[in-house]
């Protein structure tokens, strides 16, 4: 396994246990409620969907990572950036489909931002699975 496929992982699970810990915490809320429950204090929140999208943007990134297949990972990568944008357009509205608020847009687009880099090194470098 080459280092970016390493730290591809390393950032996969690192979300995964995000969104497991949000999924976690927002058990009691309805499952698009537009106000969020935080996490252990981090800042970032999710209602029960904004946890799942995380939870499947995570395990389809970490799938990629392990199987050395970059579509994967550049898709889970995406889903992220997506996830960022949303946060902007929706915070603080009532139709907030993930829970989501500021750090939540941080956090997505740290994840985005790394996959996405990895991504491009690994091309860059011509670097084979």
């Amino acid at each position: 396994m080459t280092p970016a496929r390493r730290a591809q992982l390393v950032i996969s699970v690192t979300a995964l246990s995000v969104g497991l810990g949000g999924l976690l915490v927002a058990r009691a809320t309805s499952f698009t409620t537009a106000r969020g429950e935080v996490l252990l204090g981090l800042g970032v929140s999710f209602n029960v969907l904004g946890a799942l999208v995380t939870i499947l943007l995570a395990v389809l990134a970490m799938a990629g990572a392990a199987m050395g297949i970059r579509s994967l990972v550049l898709a889970g990568a995406t889903g992220f950036g997506l996830a960022a944008i949303q946060v902007i357009f929706q915070f603080g509205r009532a139709d907030n489909w993930l829970g989501s608020r500021g750090s939540n847009l941080s956090f997505w687009l740290a994840v985005s931002v790394g996959l996405l880099t990895l991504v491009w090194l690994q091309n860059r470098t011509g670097e084979t699975p």
